[in-house]
């Protein structure tokens, strides 16, 4: 029988148990002094002022719109190759206008809206920006659900941005089962973060209006991001390791493309995901083959956003393109070498088998 390999999994040890069995022992399990060290320690690490920890990315990108004072007349910018999470959020709080690429300055307007926000992913964990050509009166938002640990341009991911925001999903970097982060500069949005993430908060007279979330984050799940941020490092180097060596069985490939992962002083990825661009090959059926062989694969983005709104595809000629070819093969810590030689080997037959079917 064939073993299984999942597509993704979590790296936990004994410290994560140990930690969050104390703070079981404590008794104080929902919000409290965890989770404003674990805010502490990950504003410490990316280099940012403050940080507010709430009980998902979705939650950490909702309260980050809200927290710059998003309203329904105003313009979220999102490219359309990525998690469909940031177009419901941005759908939320306002208007949204997809882009093919991260970029928003081609779209961006005066005219379009008084208020716009541009919502910027590190897709995969590799850096999609050019914060450069980002206009001035645009806020950027860093979404860094994948990229937690990656440098672009000698400064930390989630460090450009007017927020950025976080994830601590399962399959993410870090892991708190679920969980988010908010970061900013600016005292005045991370107050209201604050405020709004907590809806027993009963002062009125703040200036932020009525309107509270349940977005709490629980001192567990701090308990286990705390041990989960003393292994980043430990976990990067680990998949950069395994990266090269997808690249060095995969490289002779001609019908296959790969993500350029370059390690410098100034430039270094998180790499949350290896992707391989298939030439000659249709995704669904690669992953499908790949599925019965016990080895789980992804697709990337399956359905980009201007999908999902039914825009025109034409419009989207590089977000297709990718949704076409993408394929992402497992990658996570605790992924041995053999596995990876596995992987590729039945990868490899897998594309073979499905040209010889030609």
């Amino acid at each position: 029988m064939n073993r299984i390999i999942p597509h993704s999994k979590p790296t936990l040890g004994k410290e994560e148990e140990l930690a969050v069995a104390e703070v079981i022992r404590s008794g104080n399990i929902a919000q409290g002094e965890k989770v404003a060290e674990f805010e502490q320690a990950v504003a410490d690490y990316i280099g940012r002022k403050y940080a507010v920890a709430v009980s998902s990315g979705f939650a950490a990108l909702h309260l980050g719109l809200l927290g710059l004072g998003r309203s329904t007349h105003d313009l979220t910018l999102i490219p359309s190759y990525t998690c469909k999470a940031l177009y419901y959020v941005a759908a939320i709080t306002g208007a949204v206008g997809i882009m093919d690429e991260n970029d928003p300055f081609p779209f961006f307007s005066p005219a379009t809206s008084t208020k716009v926000a541009a919502i910027i992913p590190h897709t995969f964990g590799f850096a999609n920006l050019n914060y450069k050509k980002v206009p001035d009166n645009v806020d950027l938002i860093e979404d860094c659900a994948t990229a937690i640990g990656g440098m672009y341009d000698g400064k930390m991911m989630g460090s450009f941005g007017k927020i950025s925001v976080f994830s601590f999903y399962a399959t993410k970097m870090i892991t708190t089962g679920e969980g988010g982060m908010v970061l900013t500069d600016d005292f005045q949005i991370v107050e209201k973060v604050r405020s709004l993430r907590d809806y027993t908060i009963d002062n009125v007279d703040d200036g932020f209006g009525r309107l509270r979330f349940n977005y709490k984050m629980t001192d567990m799940a701090a308990a286990m991001g705390l041990c989960q941020l003393k292994k980043l490092p430990e976990f990067l180097d680990r998949r950069w390791n395994l990266s090269g060596l997808y690249q060095e069985l995969l490289t002779h490939r001609s019908d296959l493309k790969f993500n350029n992962a370059v390690k410098g002083v100034y430039n270094r990825p998180a790499i949350h995901r290896y992707i391989v661009k298939l030439l000659n090959h249709n995704p669904t059926e690669v992953i499908s083959k790949m599925k019965e062989r016990g080895i789980m694969c992804g697709y990337g983005v399956r359905r980009p956003l201007h999908r999902i709104m039914d825009l025109d595809p034409k419009d989207f000629p590089k977000a297709e393109k990718l949704a076409n070819e993408v394929v992402s093969l497992p990658l996570y810590p605790s992924l041995t070498e053999d596995d990876v030689k596995y992987i590729v080997k039945n990868f490899l037959e897998v594309l073979d088998a499905l040209l010889f079917k030609r």
